[in-house]
């Protein structure tokens, strides 16, 4: 029997664990469930902190990872070909990406660590969880969401107005259909992608 409860899953650290219970404040309540944020973003856990530092960077580079990852992948094999032309294409929404005011799924990537379900395991960070969140904060006007006391005490935005945003946003999702489509050419070409 002693083996069996050394063996048991640890009970995960939520909201209302012992341990982060006093570290937490609830901030806002999006159909119908309450998010809480760390009080000091000292408080969170190591593993948390580091997603939280990553997609912090992302928000100040304007540019999510992953894209940029395949965007840089994409340049190799077009200077492999000789195809100069296709880097310089890349390259251009690159720059136009990071020009940008705000990218707004960035804040709402980084939003979605930030804040937390009282039932969410503290100690990591989900990313089904975190797309959960993020479908909810888009249901959101702007207003509601960008401009409310906590996202802008956390992620002040230079007083940008609702329509200011709608427009960043505008923007940001015709780089990245610019960017799918450049970084897809060859497959929309009928040619294999190498």
């Amino acid at each position: 029997m002693r083996i069996i409860k050394l063996f048991k899953k640890p009970r995960p650290k939520t909201a209302i664990h012992p341990v982060y219970k006093k570290l937490v404040e609830r901030v806002a309540s999006i159909d119908g469930r309450d998010l809480y944020q760390f009080k000091s973003l000292t408080d969170m856990p190591i593993n948390r902190h580091h997603m939280c530092d990553r997609f912090s960077v992302e928000f100040g580079l304007r540019l999510d990872a992953q894209i940029l990852s395949n965007a840089i992948d994409e340049m190799q094999k077009a200077i492999n070909k000789g195809d100069v032309t296709k880097v310089a294409g890349i390259l251009a929404i690159l720059k136009e990406q990071t020009n940008m005011l705000i990218s707004i799924e960035s804040a709402y990537r980084l939003a979605s660590c930030v804040y937390f379900w009282d039932n969410e395991d503290l100690t990591e960070y989900d990313f089904d969880i975190g797309d959960e969140k993020m479908k909810l904060f888009k249901k959101m006007k702007f207003d509601d969401f960008f401009l409310s006391e906590p996202i802008n005490k956390f992620l002040p935005l230079m007083s940008l107005s609702a329509q200011d945003l709608e427009i960043c946003l505008k923007i940001e999702q015709e780089l990245k259909k610019l960017m799918s489509q450049t970084l897809n050419a060859e497959k929309l070409n009928g040619k294999p992608a190498t």
